[in-house]
């Protein structure tokens, strides 16, 4: 991703869930964070185009996978940092597309 950083995008991303998560009386395990980092740098390393989900998707997929939280997580459940990052992201991935 062009001006992003994966690592402080992947631990801002994880962190807002993990607030967010603990906040809904849910019971987080610290190392099913870093997995979830690894996979966001993993799906967001690739270019726009070839990137099959967004943020959101991702960390809603890891949640009802690892926790079977059915509530919809959106950008603003997650923070202030995290819901910029996204916003960010969404900002370059279309302006990827106009270039």
């Amino acid at each position: 991703m062009t001006n992003i950083d994966l690592n402080i995008f992947a631990k801002t991303l994880s962190d807002g869930l993990r607030y967010f998560l603990k906040n809904e009386n849910v019971i987080v395990e610290d190392s099913d964070f870093q997995e979830l980092e690894n996979n966001i740098i993993y799906e967001f390393e690739l270019p726009y185009n070839q990137q099959t989900q967004t943020p959101t998707q991702l960390l809603n997929k890891f949640a009802k996978k690892n926790y079977n939280f059915k509530k919809v997580i959106t950008p603003q459940s997650l923070g202030i940092e995290a819901h910029e990052q996204i916003m960010l992201w969404g900002v370059l991935k279309a302006k990827s597309y106009n270039d």
